[in-house]
């Protein structure tokens, strides 16, 4: 008895041992220790000047390396900020008035014909005898020449003059809309299910697959229909719907979009655990993100749960794929080649904020 349980411990000595030494896996995680080595090697296989001449698809901005990316598109649960400009008129000659702004036509001479009128959303304003005039976009010394030469046909010399009474009022509008941020004259904005979001005053646009240069051009060409001295600058605050890959044996394998803090575990939990055939203590994950190639490691995740080990600092990162195998992994050398090459990178680039809809289940042939 004592010399089988002799051999069995030795023989799990030595494929611990091979998988440790394979060729194709970079390390080992069932420690503490094992994480700082992680984030070494994921370190060393970062972005250097060397790597970015070896690659045309890497190139150096300001003396960072970085890779050559397509322009972020935004989706659900992304979270904008938005942050207002509004230059003000440094003298009312120079005030364009604006839709909603109240106007005061004085006619000193004849002052039955003064008014206090409204600005309508046509931008015009209705007076007597001349009826409908456009006022929006002028200043008030260019309305007042037209009211005169318009007024002159039914009145000699009128020597009308235009003030402002109320204005500003969508300004005023915006202000009270936008208390939501920290940071002076913002809001927070999240991108809703449906892909759209909503703005004050112009209402809900469509977000979901624009860029964020292209959504803020869309938003300030929209806000120009009602406030002529405004300029809005979005920043992607929260991304919310990047994937991650899980296959092999969970009970829910397939592709998730992941929060920003989310660790291993949570990829576990959202593919509803693992399936009675795991070998927990052998999970393989592939990472591309940011990396100049592919880093392969090794998890024991059944160890560090064991001994209460966090795995708070194992985060997820944009197109991981996690890999839980059925048995021991004495034959890596097929299960990675599989993986590599007639497997789930056969079909995934190595990028973040890609999705599939491939069947990752066991025994899928993708």
């Amino acid at each position: 008895m004592a010399s089988r349980l002799l051999l069995l411990l030795l023989m799990c000595s030595l494929v611990a041992s091979c998988y440790r030494k394979h060729e194709n896996v970079d390390l080992v995680i069932d420690s503490k220790e094992d994480v700082v080595e992680m984030k070494k090697a994921q370190k060393a296989k970062a972005l250097v000047p060397e790597s970015v001449q070896e690659k045309p698809v890497y190139r150096t901005i300001n003396g960072i390396d970085a890779q050559i990316m397509p322009e972020y598109r935004l989706g659900p649960g992304d979270i904008l900020e938005a942050v207002y400009h509004i230059e003000y008129a440094k003298e009312a000659a120079t005030y364009k008035i604006s839709i909603q702004d109240r106007l005061n036509i004085n006619f000193p001479f004849h002052p039955q014909f003064s008014s206090s009128v409204l600005v309508r959303s046509d931008g015009r304003v209705s007076l007597p005898l001349v009826g409908d005039i456009m006022a929006a976009d002028r200043t008030t010394e260019e309305l007042t020449s037209t009211l005169n030469s318009r007024y002159s046909k039914y009145i000699r010399n009128p020597n009308l003059t235009v003030s402002l009474q109320e204005f500003n009022v969508k300004i005023d509008e915006l202000k009270r809309a936008i208390t939501t941020a920290p940071r002076g004259q913002s809001k927070i904005a999240p991108v809703a299910p449906d892909g759209r979001i909503s703005f004050p005053i112009i209402g809900n646009l469509q977000a979901a697959g624009l860029s964020l240069r292209e959504l803020q051009e869309l938003v300030n060409l929209q806000y120009t229909k009602y406030i002529s001295n405004l300029q809005v600058t979005l920043i992607l605050d929260e991304i919310r719907h990047q994937t991650a890959y899980i296959f092999g044996e969970v009970n829910s394998p397939g592709a998730y979009q992941i929060m920003a803090n989310d660790n291993i575990l949570d990829i576990f939990a959202y593919a509803k655990g693992f399936t009675q055939r795991a070998n927990r203590a052998q999970v393989l994950v592939f990472r591309s993100d940011g990396l100049k190639e592919p880093l392969v490691f090794v998890v024991d995740v059944q160890k560090m749960l064991k001994e209460g080990m966090m795995l708070k600092e194992m985060r997820l990162h944009a197109a991981d794929v996690i890999y839980v195998p059925e048995g021991w992994l004495d034959e890596a050398n097929d299960v990675i080649a599989k993986i590599f090459t007639r497997g789930i990178y056969a079909i995934v680039p190595f990028q973040s904020g890609i999705s599939v809809n491939y069947d990752l289940g066991p025994g899928s042939n993708n």
